[in-house]
């Protein structure tokens, strides 16, 4: 496979990988894509773990720059 132009590396699978459902292809991405406008105080989702919302309400200042950390793994917009 040519990886000088990936745009449109899909065109380029193995023949026996035609008919196999997009579900079940591992396809790369990026798993937080958007996380770019995360910031500090962005809200905890309802589906956080309540020890996790309890924490964050009892050490704001040590659980928020954690979860930042730990959730923004890019810096740019995708634009």
């Amino acid at each position: 496979m040519d990886l000088s132009n990936c745009q449109d590396w899909m065109s380029s699978l193995p023949e026996q990988l035609w008919d196999i459902p997009l579900t079940d292809l591992a396809i790369p991405g990026s798993h937080d894509a958007m996380s770019y406008c995360l910031d500090i105080n962005s809200p905890l989702v309802r589906s956080e773990s309540d020890f996790l919302r309890i924490m964050d309400g009892l050490f704001y200042c040590l659980t928020r720059p954690t979860i930042f950390k730990w959730s923004t793994t890019q810096v740019q917009c995708l634009a």
